[in-house]
């Protein structure tokens, strides 16, 4: 990954973050090739997207955002599960 493709992803997961009503942060430790792929394919079937990323990329990203908080979370193998709602206000 180059350093426009890492600047790219960390403005996407500002955004991500910036918006989020709830970060899921997962350690994937011991999980099989095959069980990622599973896991994958499930999040893919709701809508949703499963983002292995360099703990320091999203620990930039969280800067500025309400979720900057749980960057300690981000240590070892980390894992997010994405899935952007639009929720609609009631009036």
């Amino acid at each position: 990954m180059d350093r426009a493709q890492k600047q790219e992803m960390i403005t996407y997961l500002n955004g991500v973050f910036s918006d989020a009503g709830v970060v899921v942060v997962s350690h994937y430790t011991g999980m099989s090739v095959s069980e990622m792929s599973e896991l994958r394919r499930r999040m893919g079937n709701a809508n949703a997207g499963v983002k292995v990323i360099k703990n320091r990329l999203a620990k930039r990203a969280l800067d500025g955002t309400p979720c900057s908080g749980i960057s300690d979370l981000l240590t070892g193998p980390t894992v997010l599960p994405i899935r952007q709602i639009r929720l609609r206000r009631q009036k």
